[in-house]
């Protein structure tokens, strides 16, 4: 049911969870400093998947290891939430972008699937590649070049490992029908 506001697996109560799902619950809440919700509510049915994929997010949004400004990792994870209409992905990343700087008037241009004007440069390169990947599922090698100047070698292979591993993110989200947790279920048009 396409848009009907229900998510197509339902939460495991705490009582129903396996000592293993308890024990990845429990981390996930640690380290969201929240309860178990959105794609990891799913991803707790195959706890040894949501585990590295919880210690994922963490180390790649990592301020103190992070190669490449976190305003730069949030403004492709809502070009990516966009590309795949990822309603729970865009209600938690962007406003996470504009904490981190993106100008809204950005923000609200990838929402509206328009191309973002009041960017600045390493913000359109980061829109740039971020597009050609969600759009080609290919990376062009004047793209890469751009990105590899700007980014070097280590900083290319963080990008673009947090752009696959959010194409993720965006597939377990629609594939199950995964709303924005609270407010606008749906914050994006499909």
């Amino acid at each position: 049911m396409e848009g009907a506001g229900l998510m197509r697996v339902d939460p495991i109560p705490a009582e129903r969870q396996s000592p293993d799902q308890k024990r990845v619950s429990e981390l996930i809440s640690a380290q969201r400093k929240a309860p178990v919700r959105g794609p990891f509510a799913v991803l707790l049915r195959t706890p040894e998947l949501a585990e590295p994929f919880a210690n994922f997010v963490d180390l790649s949004l990592s301020e103190a290891t992070s190669r490449i400004p976190l305003r730069l990792k949030e403004l492709a994870i809502i070009v990516i939430a966009r590309g795949f209409t990822a309603q729970y992905e865009w209600f938690i990343h962007a406003p996470r972008a504009a904490r981190y700087g993106i100008d809204e008037r950005a923000i609200d241009d990838i929402r509206r699937r328009r191309t973002p004007r009041h960017l600045r440069d390493d913000e359109e390169l980061v829109y740039d590649l971020v597009r050609e990947l969600v759009d080609t599922r290919r990376l062009g090698d004047d793209s890469f070049a751009r990105g590899q100047r700007e980014f070097g070698e280590d900083g290319m292979v963080e990008l673009v490992t947090l752009i696959g591993f959010y194409h993720a993110v965006s597939v377990v989200i629609t594939a199950f029908d995964v709303e924005a947790p609270e407010g606008d279920p749906e914050p994006l048009d499909r």
